[in-house]
């Protein structure tokens, strides 16, 4: 099989090493593939391709053209590409006005959206010259309840979708003030319905002080993701009350920037 990661590096599945390498074999070219083609290409033995191309088919990334027998990618593949060209266009929009808010305070600024589990992903992130945390970059990721953007994604998250995400969260302490109980974390979602933002206050990393807003599709009400500023503790602003009002005005200029184009 022609290898596209070390088979010797032991955290590398080879199962999906191999699923991932067959459904590169696709192309505008060559949309359809026999099995035997894909077989022969991955220097496979007919069954283990077999078994990789039917898995792959239960969960949507590969269909069979029931005429020809030959396999071609599926939807699941469709909606993976259109979820990177979505998020690729939510940063790009976003991208100045996180630069303003980065600017303002010379500290370091990200967008983040919603998964479906227990964890937010990075889109974009300006880095701050004198930040010395670490941070997501992106493309990372980071447990929900432990973020200010994670809990603002949260908190405006549909009931259900809500509560499937809490039910797979392990409630575990990160730094002594990480939320530690459902409830605990269903409080503070309340609060964030009602305030328009959120607080991580040295929740997820000691030292680190974070404060996040929602992003809206503004024609849906749909929430598109979150934004967040990440301060050290030292150099948080007091009052914070222009802090937090800055956050929330940038969130509500990208919510709008979202909604006045084709996304």
């Amino acid at each position: 099989m022609k290898k596209d990661a070390d088979p010797s590096n032991k955290y590398h599945n080879q199962s999906i090493i191999k699923a991932i390498s067959a459904l590169k074999l696709f192309s505008h070219t060559e949309y359809e593939l026999s099995i035997s083609t894909i077989a022969e290409r991955l220097e496979m033995p007919i069954s283990t391709t077999h078994r990789i191309l039917n898995t792959l088919e239960s969960v949507g990334y590969i269909s069979k053209n029931a005429d020809n027998g030959k396999y071609r990618l599926g939807i699941g593949c469709f909606i993976l590409g259109s979820n990177v060209r979505l998020y690729q266009e939510m940063a790009q929009k976003a991208q100045p006005f996180l630069q303003e808010l980065s600017q303002r305070y010379n500290e370091t600024v990200n967008f983040s959206v919603g998964t479906d589990k227990d964890e937010i992903l990075c889109i974009a992130k300006i880095n701050a010259n004198r930040s010395f945390f670490a941070t997501p970059e992106v493309g990372g990721t980071r447990k929900i309840q432990i973020s200010s953007c994670g809990k603002c994604i949260l908190a405006f998250a549909d009931p259900a979708k809500q509560n499937s995400i809490i039910s797979r969260i392990e409630f575990r302490k990160y730094t002594p003030n990480s939320i530690s109980t459902e409830m605990q974390l269903r409080e503070q979602l309340e609060v964030i319905r009602r305030t328009g933002y959120a607080i991580d206050n040295m929740e997820g990393e000691n030292g680190l002080y974070c404060c996040g807003a929602p992003v809206f599709f503004e024609n849906s009400g749909e929430c598109a993701g979150a934004i967040s500023i990440s301060i050290p503790i030292g150099r948080v602003p007091s009052p914070i009350d222009n802090l937090i009002a800055d956050v929330v005005h940038i969130a509500k200029k990208i919510s709008r920037e979202l909604s006045a184009g084709s996304i």
